[in-house]
């Protein structure tokens, strides 16, 4: 006759009176614990996004204004979504924006991480330039575009001057405009897409490349046939979140043009978020109106990432078991 082991072996059922998260036992005790420190996460959750959500859906289908209750009047936001010109322009203005600035941002940063494989003397303080507007203040960055292409006393112009040009009213023209937030925008969002392509570039396995030299591969031809194909998740990822980014453009207009006014310069730079500000904050009396043209922007922001997930099929590489 063979008395029971003390302990259980491997893989044998639980004692009678083992408790795993049933109430009372050491492990929904420890469980409870975790619980406890997910619910300030999960209440801000419910309350600023949720709840705001929802509630931002609800005040699209009102006439809200800066006192008093919203007054529910159906559908009649959306229609003046139909007929507003200054949404079509608001609307044009991101479109350009994002068009112009997405390929500015992935080119410098795919030429930044280009540099960054290569060693050479000062390589570190290049490093800290690439890295420099990651972690510098956006408001400063453009407070310093805003003075060098200053149309009276700006470095640009000062230099354009010099060459026995005239100067140039930046601020003034749809190109003007277009051209220097352009260029706010990519600098100020290519620092992080280079260390996300620096990083997809040290994936590569070393041993591909040292195949291709063998087959008189040059740099070039390894680049088009190597390094970017392999990259084209990473270059995937860069392209879905910047487009998204400048899709929500708003502090470089805000800072850099004058109140919203309908002037000229303004209505070059107005985007969806900025004429959503202006709704909202600026004329309070629009609230409801503000609301469907936030939601406006959601259901274009929700069809291009939906467009660009459908072309990754055909583009992006995951390797052989992507």
């Amino acid at each position: 006759m063979t008395s029971a082991a003390p302990f259980p072996l491997n893989g044998a059922e639980p004692q009678p009176g083992h408790r795993t998260l049933w109430p009372g036992g050491l492990k929904w005790r420890q469980a409870r614990a975790g619980y406890l420190f997910l619910i300030p996460l999960l209440a801000g959750l419910i309350v600023f996004r949720f709840y705001a959500f929802g509630y931002n859906v609800w005040l699209s289908f009102t006439k809200a204004g800066a006192f008093g209750p919203p007054r529910f009047i159906g559908l009649d936001n959306y229609r003046r979504l139909l007929s507003d010109s200054q949404l079509v322009v608001a609307l044009y203005n991101t479109v350009k924006f994002a068009l112009i600035a997405v390929p500015g941002v992935v080119i410098v940063s795919l030429l930044c991480a280009l540099l960054m494989q290569y060693r050479f003397r000062g390589e570190s303080v290049f490093r800290a330039i690439v890295f420099l507007p990651a972690v510098c203040l956006p408001t400063a960055i453009i407070l310093v575009f805003g003075w060098l292409f200053q149309t009276q006393y700006g470095l640009v112009n000062a230099a354009i001057q010099a060459m026995g040009s005239s100067p140039v009213s930046w601020f003034g023209s749809e190109a003007g405009v277009t051209a220097v937030v352009s260029l706010i925008v990519v600098y100020l969002s290519f620092s992080v897409p280079a260390i996300i392509l620096y990083a997809g570039m040290q994936d590569i396995p070393s041993d591909v490349y040292q195949a291709a030299m063998l087959d008189g591969a040059g740099p070039v031809h390894r680049f088009f046939s190597i390094t970017l194909p392999l990259l084209t998740p990473s270059l995937f990822f860069v392209i879905l979140t910047s487009t998204i980014g400048i899709l929500k453009l708003f502090d470089t207009v805000y800072i850099l043009l004058p109140p919203v006014d309908h002037s000229v310069s303004t209505n070059y730079g107005l985007t969806l978020v900025y004429y959503y500000y202006y709704l909202a904050f600026v004329d309070a009396g629009q609230r409801g109106y503000a609301a469907a043209v936030s939601l406006f922007l959601l259901i274009l922001i929700l069809g291009v990432s939906i467009v660009l997930l459908r072309l990754q099929r055909r583009f992006v590489h995951y390797g052989e078991d992507g």
